[in-house]
């Protein structure tokens, strides 16, 4: 997906011309030699205190998610708190909502239920589900209680769950129909919860198709495993209410494993306080409140959709949760009409994809009519302002067709927002604004936020409330905290920070140290004291020249080409330049195709199985002519670029999935948080990398070590 609303704008220069500092302090003495200063929120100077709560005559400090989630039960019984689509047996039925008492009392009844197994204080309880309400009611029951809530998720595969299971010591596992027979393959060794709880049928949800058989509980039963339905469950908690556990701010309430790019999942220990810290200093950069409404779609098994179902659970806002089917959402979103959207750039490239799409089928003279208002929208909202005309006769139009009319604010994390699709979304976004946040598991994904006036592009905000950051000079790439924008690897000290892996002190003792967690990530300082991602560590490697290649840099310039859908680049330390793996734009192909009249008439919708077989048909038979063409675009974008980062050549990948893309989940080579399995797409393309470098004159040597075994 590339391309710009108006590509000579420099956004960069923009933000580097800026000296308006008003949402950063410097902390004095702060500088240590190799280290920037100090870094903090100016709202929040001294630190952030958690808010209060008054119940029963006592004033309580909300310092656990419980006690966050009763603040709000408390303020706002009746409100709406968790929301569903009920199944008739032939489709999904608008919304209905759960009120926060409602929760509440499920949630106790839960917590109840699992104190009556005789759980200890801290033992892990596991969820293995798509996003639901059963999940958060779950959640909240462990939060009440103390345990620790250990997500599994569909696209780690059977030998991840089973280590996850071991590893974590997962005694209870609450699991969707639809996952058992995956859970059951993944029990055994170390693996071995006592009770399984299925969230089979309840009539509120008339999920009648969701049974638990009974050769199933007979086979969970042969691996001395108990399998119950959660109606059953929640019926042994419902005689009297369990005490509530006796829980510290310092407390695990979420061990969080991370996908990583290579190796076992590490599971990172988050804490009450940490959750706490990130929801308390929301506020002091946007306005959430009891009357918003957010659509769960982001698994949950993540940071960033956890946190934010926790800051809405926490400002007595609602959430729906989406149909299951991803390929849906823009209808849940039209029925909720959401006041916060959370996503990532793949979801919010699928809006401007179907966009596009409707004005390349346009006749000439609305297509220009299209690009006169996205460019005249686009430089208005730089500075905030709107082009009336344009809002009027297509924006609001176009508006109505994604359910972004009452949308406040939209924030995009978990990976770069170009700033293309930034500004697009804020065209689009008539009555709200657009952010970007900065994070990782490690910290609670709170690190850095952008505040809603700040119209710039390329970066990712301030430091958060409660947050310090500063940078670590990194000489031998070249960025150190005494250029003239200080460059340097991003530390980050908070309460939200990780209590640390689980189980592995050794990875523990090599990311914090001295209470700084070190992100791997490179920031810049702008002079309005916002920070710019601009490379990562770890994804740095010698050409045989003894060149360093920074190859998120070289991916981001070459992802900005709209012939580019994705772009992996490789290197290779013995030899002397790159290569890269190019998943080309569909649309863009089928466009220039259908220009050359090798696209012949269909009407197959986008990202459908018969779409997708055409398209791999056609690049394939086309082969050459769509190579050239990609291989050209991208040219077009590597002027940024040292000669010696730009690609020599390039291997095209055809064969794409339901949304569009040829590197993900399924086939191994994405993690479910976007981010690029390099070692796996190294193994998946070694054999066709060999190929391409023999082709330009750089054969394989019989003494190069080209993949790790």
């Amino acid at each position: 997906m590339g391309g710009s609303s108006s590509s000579d704008y420099n956004y960069d220069e923009a933000l580097l011309n800026d000296t308006n500092m008003t949402k950063t302090i410097f902390v004095e003495n702060s500088e240590e030699k190799g280290f920037s200063k100090i870094m903090r929120n100016a709202s929040t100077p001294n630190g952030l205190k958690l808010p209060t709560f008054e119940q029963d005559g006592q004033t309580i400090p909300a310092d656990t998610i419980w006690k966050a989630f009763t603040k709000s039960c408390n303020a706002f019984p009746e409100n709406k708190c968790l929301g569903f689509r009920p199944w008739n047996g032939e489709e999904r039925l608008r919304y209905k909502y759960m009120s926060y008492t409602d929760v509440r009392k499920t949630a106790i009844r839960l917590a109840t239920a699992l104190h009556n197994l005789g759980l200890k204080h801290q033992t892990s309880v596991g969820l293995y589900s798509k996003n639901r309400p059963e999940w958060m009611q779950v959640h909240l029951a462990n939060q009440r209680q103390g345990y620790k809530t250990v997500a599994l998720y569909d696209t780690l595969g059977e030998d991840a769950v089973n280590y996850i299971l071991g590893h974590a010591e997962v005694e209870v596992a609450f699991c969707e129909v639809a996952s058992l027979e995956k859970m059951k393959a993944a029990i055994g060794g170390e693996a071995a919860p006592k009770y399984v709880i299925a969230f089979d049928a309840q009539e509120i949800y008339g999920n009648q198709h969701e049974k638990v058989s009974r050769q199933m509980i007979q086979d969970f039963s042969d691996r001395n495993c108990k399998l119950m339905g959660l109606r059953e469950f929640l019926d042994s908690g419902s005689a009297c209410d369990a005490p509530e556990g006796k829980v510290d701010k310092r407390d695990t309430c979420f061990l969080m494993y991370t996908s990583g790019t290579t190796g076992k999942p590490k599971g990172v220990m988050l804490s009450h306080e940490g959750f706490c810290v990130c929801v308390a200093g929301v506020p002091y950069v946007v306005d959430f409140g009891p009357e918003d409404r957010h659509v769960s779609y982001l698994p949950l098994a993540h940071i960033f959709e956890c946190l934010f179902e926790t800051i809405m659970l926490a400002c007595g806002g609602s959430i729906a949760y989406y149909q299951g089917n991803i390929k849906k959402l823009t209808n849940d979103w039209i029925e909720v009409k959401p006041t916060l959207i959370a996503g990532v750039p793949r979801i919010f490239s699928k809006i401007y994809d179907t966009v596009m799409k409707g004005r390349a089928e346009a006749g000439c003279f609305k297509r220009m009519i299209f690009d006169k208002f996205l460019k005249s929208s686009s430089i208005a909202t730089r500075t905030g302002e709107r082009d009336s005309s344009a809002d009027s006769k297509l924006w609001s139009k176009v508006v109505q067709k994604t359910g972004f009319e009452e949308c406040k604010v939209i924030i995009s994390g978990a990976a770069p927002l170009p700033p293309y699709l930034a500004e697009f979304l804020r065209v689009i976004c008539l009555n709200g604004k657009v952010i970007q946040g900065y994070g990782m598991t490690e910290s609670t994904a709170g690190a850095t936020i952008q505040y809603p006036d700040d119209y710039h592009l390329s970066h990712v905000g301030n430091p958060s409330p409660g947050v310090e950051v500063r940078l670590e000079s990194i000489p031998e790439m070249g960025y150190n905290v005494t250029d003239e924008h200080p460059r340097g690897e991003i530390l980050i000290r908070s309460p939200a920070v990780m209590t640390g892996y689980f189980k592995n002190k050794e990875a523990t003792a090599k990311t914090v140290i001295n209470g700084w967690l070190y992100t791997g990530d490179v920031g810049r300082i702008n002079p309005n004291g916002t920070i710019s991602i601009i490379d990562r560590k770890k994804n740095l490697f010698k050409t045989a020249f003894g060149e360093y290649i920074p190859v998120e840099k070289v991916e981001s310039a070459y992802g900005k080409a709209p012939s580019v859908g994705q772009v992996w680049v490789y290197g290779n330390s013995y030899k002397s330049f790159v290569v890269a793996v190019v998943v080309p734009s569909a649309q863009w192909v089928r466009t220039f195709l259908e220009s050359k009249s090798l696209w012949p008439a269909d009407d197959f919708l986008p990202a459908t199985p018969e779409y997708n077989a055409k398209f791999l048909e056609l690049c394939q038979e086309h082969h050459e002519v769509v190579y050239a063409a990609v291989k050209a675009d991208m040219k077009t974008f590597d002027g940024g670029l040292k000669k010696f980062e730009r690609v020599k050549d390039i291997i095209m990948e055809y064969k794409i999935d339901e949304l569009l893309a040829g590197f993900n989940e399924k086939n191994g080579l994405l993690t479910p948080t976007f981010k690029l399995k390099r070692p796996n797409l190294k193994r998946h393309y070694v054999e066709q990398l060999k190929e391409l470098y023999t082709k330009n004159g750089e054969a394989p040597k019989p003494d190069e070590i080209w993949v790790n075994k």
